[in-house]
């Protein structure tokens, strides 16, 4: 069979998935040798998509660990440890590492969050090439592409275009029989649960306000779709139910659970220029990776011109009507202005005080705007294919310039696997005795993942008395230590006062934590650490496969 008598979704995902290889042609070079994005979130992600294979194996439950934050540990269900992606890629894992299986995540939560985009269009457009173009502007939405620098829990956003696909179904559509289309609807949620909890509760924000918009726009329609939605919504909760009961019992009873905001409210917002200022030429008050608002002014024209061409069509209303929401909610609880913080109030300040909706990152929320966007630019699209050959050429070059415009980085950024000898399969890691607490520096908080990375690469051999995960405070990392906070310093460029007080404080946190060595790993304070440690153990360390070792207690 050729590729020209493929079915036309099958074509889709096909080219999907070469252009998100060729996106990430760095990388897929050295598929084991280096990893996607960032430097620092990516080895967080590897060692969720490496622990959570390797605690089902060894039978401990993957909703907790205390191989971060001895002896404490961490609620995995107030983290991102993306279970089931973990569960899928498990023999990809086994089989080529976590690095492998995080560049995989990665490459195919693009390929398929376009995918899925394709088929929900494909609902509503009667032209291929306009559901082509609807997923190519979300799978590679400046939004996705952004998160793909180290956020897969965001990345993997196949729930949004199912969500509307299987929304339409039970509201407007009613061809399937409602207890399939209700459990299929749980189960997409509860798999979502067990992804990314964020994109989840956005999604089911802007459901609940899209359905609202619905019962105000077809009021007769709407009301005749309750009954079927009823069963279909009580479907949907028993399975829901059945898969996530326990996860999310343990979340929010079980040990270590969280409390309060885990996110600095009103910092990672959309800008208002962002939208139509790429975003080197804007300041923005979060990060590059939640900066994700751009649609520049082709790709606005062109949204604006779907909305007018197809204003005729119920769905283009709607759709046009709930991205619009979705934007802005993106903008946060006070309007933001090229990184400046405005008194003005926005609608997100009262979204914030919803259960968990304050540790939320308002940004994120583009992620679903692009695909109301993407839907009414193939609109427009599908109207000018049928037009006259003037708009035809005017459709094409909005849409050449739309994709110019918002087009990703190429080649993506990628970073080496680079990990000291000593923790690599063979390495004197195994000196360790297995379950052992040892002392990683640099110290793995939310400055520096290093730690984890290398904690995974060794096969979870040891337990380390940090981590770049929530726990209880909220803090992200331990309990805020004597010892956290000098090596902190140390790796900062800072002093750190040597006095017997220090030093016996210091100690004490050792002791505490019950730590057996001292691994002190290649770091911008190395020399300091080293330096420090020395005068507190009273005796150098012996430098061993690129980690300077200090054995406190006996080793196997």
């Amino acid at each position: 069979m050729t590729w020209r008598r493929l079915p036309a979704a099958w074509v889709a995902l096909l080219a999907y998935t070469v252009l998100a290889l060729a996106l990430f042609s760095r990388t897929w070079v050295d598929l084991a040798g280096s990893w996607i994005g960032s430097p620092k979130d990516p080895q967080l992600f590897i060692w969720y998509l490496g622990w959570i294979p390797h605690a089902l194996g060894q039978g401990h439950n993957p909703l907790f660990t205390d191989y971060l934050s001895y002896p404490a540990g961490v609620n995995l269900m107030w983290n991102t440890s993306m279970i089931f992606p973990a569960v899928v890629l498990w023999p990809v894992t086994a089989l080529f590492g976590p690095v492998v299986a995080y560049n995989l995540l990665i490459t195919a939560g693009i390929a398929l969050s376009a995918w899925c985009a394709y088929l929900a269009a494909r609902r509503f457009l009667d032209r291929k090439i306009a559901c082509f173009l609807a997923g190519l502007v979300y799978g590679f939405s400046p939004a996705l592409i952004a998160q793909a620098l180290g956020h897969p829990h965001v990345v993997v956003a196949l729930f949004p275009p199912v969500a509307l696909l299987l929304g339409h179904e039970i509201l407007v559509r009613r061809r399937m029989h409602t207890v399939v289309s209700g459990a299929l609807a749980g189960l997409a949620a509860a798999l979502q649960l067990l992804t990314g909890e964020e994109i989840l509760a956005m999604t089911l924000l802007i459901a609940v306000i899209g359905v609202a918009l619905l019962a105000l726009m077809r009021r007769d329609e709407a009301k005749a779709a309750w009954p079927h939605a009823g069963k279909a919504a009580g479907a949907a909760v028993i399975v829901f139910a059945i898969i996530a009961a326990y996860p999310l019992a343990f979340q929010f009873l079980g040990r270590q659970r969280v409390y309060g905001s885990v996110q600095q409210p009103d910092v990672y917002v959309s800008d208002l220029l962002a939208f139509v200022s790429p975003r080197q030429l804007i300041h923005f008050t979060g990060n590059i990776a939640e900066n994700g608002a751009y649609v520049g002014l082709p790709l606005l024209v062109l949204f604006v011109a779907g909305v007018l061409a197809g204003r005729g069509q119920a769905w283009v209303r709607w759709t046009a009507a709930a991205t619009i929401v979705a934007v802005v909610l993106s903008l946060g609880p006070h309007l933001h202005v090229d990184g400046n913080v405005t008194q003005v109030p926005l609608p997100w300040a009262v979204v914030a005080w919803l259960p968990l909706m304050g540790s939320a990152l308002p940004a994120r929320l583009m992620v679903i705007a692009f695909l109301g966007i993407g839907l009414i630019a193939g609109e427009a699209v599908a109207i000018a294919i049928k037009a006259a050959r003037p708009w035809r050429i005017a459709t094409g070059v909005a849409v050449v310039a739309s994709l110019t415009a918002i087009v990703p980085w190429v080649p993506y950024p990628s970073q080496p696997a680079a990990v000291p000898a000593f923790f690599r399969p063979g390495g004197d890691v195994g000196k360790i005795a297995p379950g052992a607490v040892v002392l990683i520096t640099p110290f793995s908080s939310k400055e520096s993942t290093d730690a984890m990375y290398w904690q995974a690469t060794a096969g979870y051999r040891f337990r380390m008395i940090e981590g770049d995960a929530f726990t209880p405070g909220p803090y992200l990392g331990p309990h805020p230590s004597f010892l956290k906070s000098v090596l902190d310093d140390l790796d900062a460029g800072k002093s750190a006062a040597r006095t017997p007080d220090v030093r016996a404080r210091f100690t004490a946190d050792l002791q505490q934590s019950e730590v057996t060595a001292i691994l002190v790993g290649p770091s911008p304070g190395h020399d300091a650490i080293v330096a420090f440690v020395t005068e507190v153990e009273g005796t150098p360390p012996i430098v061993d496969q690129g980690v300077a070792v200090w054995w406190l207690l006996a080793i196997t």
